[in-house]
């Protein structure tokens, strides 16, 4: 049991209306109608009664009105509950309040740890729960007080707590611990102005995206929808614009949205096939249509692309991700959200940066504000009690000048404990975050109230309220007296007398907790370089496929990867990479694998096949022969085009002067001479024979006999005077001459080139 007040417990009568006229509570009672006025030391339960009563409990559900003002009354309302084996009869609560306020913040969290301590009095009367309750069951409860008889009267947080009790032993089974606020009017209070306070609205998912069109999953869709912890978060902000929510919107999720609005895929294999149809989603289109209303009048920051882990990728030198992530991010959302959107403040996930984040920050993304947690500066006098709260101090970083505006870290933590996975909180947790919400903020304006103070409230990126409990919160910051809304860019130059107070700067080089691990951003930087050897070749790639890849890319240093959710950003990072693989198998170099050369030179055929669907490629062909072979490649055309599922085919000229075979080994380069690795070489041989320069020869030597022998022959026949005239005797045509004829000539001359032609036949 904790929170066991001490012996300062007042008995009180009960009377018969308390009691609800219930007859079963009365018996229980044993009903004395007059209890005696001084109760005995309270104490915990009996063993026997332990061992039946270890799951009572009892909770604080509302307190109306949520902040005490003078000569007003207290409404309190609870639960309790049995959890145990048992029925449970005769109990009641009994609220006690401090007697002063808290003098800190630290002893004010401590109060809600670990319970009551002896400042604490009785308060109101005690409830009697009417009824038993059964194993598992509950019973309401409620009960009130009159500030003015609990000595209340001074600005800041009181103590309140409620105790069940046994009504026969007066054993304490179990308490709950609230905070009350006090106000007293602002010159009672003695507060200069009001607590200037800007609420970051945090917009941000994982990525969903991929290098196709289809998303990973659909898990956003029932974040979307009515109850969903998007469509809550935008619904709350935009019906309190009087808050001045700054929102920050990742454009990872305006990507994602988008592409629910119509009709879309999920999931599919890595050559961008098998994905699931799904038909548009009614709630991304309402959900996106609802943020273009609200962004154009209230002040929006964009994180970059995936909101990448920007600690961790700075840290591990991939600096250049960061660059290629604020430039995608500021082109999607200048492409879904009207306007234009400045990178000029930046949020780095979990609000922890240290100095070589924020140098970079200026320098190459020009930021000139920062927010982080307030942890990050801490004042450097760090044993006294009061924490200067102010939210806005300077650095220098890199020799430029650098707004940082420090956020609430308790508030953070207290925000964080308000998160649901169902849409809905218990009434006591929804209770719990706002009214401790509303005391940390009273207890800040009532720490120095006559300073003006600023404060910045950050949850965390994957905030998941209840749309009830964000729309309260915002509405508590319009309604509170002590406070007044601010827009963000508007702190640097508010008015802050504790602007000066002495921080610790940030360290120059601390890894931030959980950020994302050396040995997974290496699989991130081999992806990288994979991608970027891919880019090379593409030749005039449409801008949309690019920045389809430069999201792939980035979306893998998401910050959402952090701790539990790397397992998913491994599965982006493979994703990705067999994606790359199986675009870039489909670039081959085609060629035979031996080339017959019968001359000393020539050219050889080299095909390069591109199987990609819609990208042309540009690349370099490089061919090379062993040096100490004496076979040479001449000059050719070694930067080729290659349309889309087309082949070119390039001619290498080639010369040898000895006889043999010789080995030239092809690869591919982008023309810029990145060496394409994911093209598997080809090697091909060259066999010169040299049959070609032989047969050459022997045909001019063939040629030049008939010439020779042509040129002999007519000689001899102009020399025996033979013009081959027909005698005028001679046998008409087609006449048979005998053997025995007189002709002069006969029917054919002998054939003078027969030995020739048998001579060049055999050769």
């Amino acid at each position: 049991m904790h929170g066991l007040l001490p012996a300062k417990v007042k008995r009180r009568a009960l009377s018969l209306a308390a009691a609800f006229a219930v007859p079963a509570a009365i018996v229980t009672a044993g009903l004395a109608l007059a209890i005696p006025a001084q109760a005995s030391p309270a104490h915990q339960a009996s063993p026997a009664h332990q061992a039946g009563t270890g799951g009572l409990s009892v909770t604080i559900d509302s307190m109306n009105p949520q902040y005490a003002v003078p000569g007003g009354t207290v409404n309190v309302e609870g639960t309790v509950s049995n959890q145990t084996s048992q029925t449970q009869t005769g109990l009641y609560v009994q609220l006690y309040t401090s007697q002063t306020t808290f003098v800190s913040r630290d002893r004010m969290d401590s109060y809600l740890a670990h319970g009551g301590d002896s400042s604490l009095i009785v308060a109101g009367t005690p409830f009697l729960i009417p009824a038993s309750v059964p194993p598992g069951g509950s019973a309401s409860w409620t009960a009130s007080f009159q500030v003015s008889t609990q000595g209340i009267s001074t600005f800041g947080v009181y103590g309140v707590t409620a105790q069940l009790q046994d009504l026969s032993s007066d054993d304490v089974f179990s308490s709950d611990q609230t905070l009350l606020p006090f106000w007293p009017g602002q010159r009672a209070a003695g507060l200069l102005s009001p607590l200037m306070i800007s609420w970051l609205w945090p917009l941000i998912d994982q990525p969903h995206n991929q290098v196709c069109a289809a998303l990973t999953s659909n898990d956003l869709a029932a974040s979307l929808n009515p109850g969903g912890r998007l469509s809550a978060l935008l619904a709350a902000g935009a019906s309190h614009a009087d808050a001045d929510p700054t929102w920050v919107i990742d454009p990872a999720l305006l990507s994602d949205v988008a592409t629910m609005a119509h009709p879309y895929h999920v999931g599919g294999r890595p050559n961008c096939t098998g994905a699931t149809p799904e038909p548009a989603s009614q709630a991304a289109a309402s959900w996106l249509a609802a943020l273009r209303k609200v962004t154009p009048g209230q002040p929006t920051v964009i994180t970059p692309y995936a909101n990448v882990d920007m600690t961790a990728l700075v840290h591990q030198g991939l600096t250049a991700d960061l660059a290629t992530a604020y430039a995608t991010g500021d082109a999607v959302a200048d492409s879904v959200l009207p306007g234009t959107f400045g990178h000029e403040l930046a949020w780095p996930p979990g609000g922890t940066a240290d100095l070589s984040v924020l140098t970079n920050l200026a320098t190459a993304e020009h930021v000139d504000t920062v927010v982080l947690n307030s942890s990050e500066m801490p004042p450097t006098d760090s044993g006294t009690a009061f924490r200067p709260d102010d939210a806005v101090t300077s650095l220098r970083v890199a020799g430029l000048p650098m707004n940082v505006l420090l956020s609430d870290d308790t508030l953070t933590g207290v925000l964080k404990a308000g998160d649901t996975s169902s849409g809905s909180l218990p009434k006591a947790t929804e209770f719990a975050v706002r009214q401790r919400f509303l005391a940390e903020t009273a207890m800040i304006a009532a720490e120095a109230p006559n300073t003006a103070r600023t404060i910045v409230v950050a949850p965390p990126e994957d905030w998941s309220p209840s749309e009830t409990l964000a729309s309260d919160l915002l509405g508590e910051t319009t309604t509170t007296p002590w406070l007044t809304p601010t827009a963000l860019d508007g702190l640097s130059s508010a008015a802050d007398t504790q602007r000066t107070a002495p921080r610790q700067p940030p360290p120059a080089s601390k890894a931030s907790p959980g950020q994302l691990s050396r040995s997974y951003l290496a699989r991130v930087r081999s992806v990288g370089d994979q991608l970027g050897v891919y880019k090379s070749m593409l030749y005039k790639p449409q801008p949309a496929y690019l920045q389809s890849l430069d999201r792939a890319l980035v979306a893998t240093a998401s910050a959402a990867w952090r701790g539990s959710g790397m397992s998913q950003g491994l599965a982006q990072v493979d994703n990705l990479r067999d994606y790359l693989r199986n675009a870039e198998k489909r670039v081959k170099i085609i060629a035979s694998a031996q080339v017959q050369m019968g001359g000393s030179s020539g050219q050889v055929p080299v095909s390069i096949q591109n199987g990609l669907l819609d990208q042309a490629i540009r690349v370099k062909v490089v061919a090379s022969a062993a040096t100490t072979s004496q076979l040479t490649i001449g000059r050719f055309q070694d930067v080729v085009i290659v349309p889309p599922q087309q082949a070119v085919t390039v001619r290498l000229p080639v010369s040898s002067a000895p006889q043999g075979s010789t080995a030239i080994q092809l690869s591919l380069t982008s023309p810029n001479g990145m060496p394409l690795t994911f093209v598997t070489g080809k090697s091909l041989t060259v066999a010169s024979t040299r049959y070609g320069r032989a047969i050459l020869f022997l045909i001019a030597a063939a040629i030049g006999v008939l010439v020779l022998t042509s040129v002999y022959r007519g000689i001899r026949r102009w020399l025996h005077g033979d013009t081959h005239l027909v005698n005028e005797e001679a046998d008409p045509p087609g006449s048979v001459v005998t053997g025995t004829s007189d002709a002069l000539h006969p029917t054919e001359a002998p054939d003078d080139l027969a030995d020739v032609r048998r001579w060049v036949d055999d050769a």
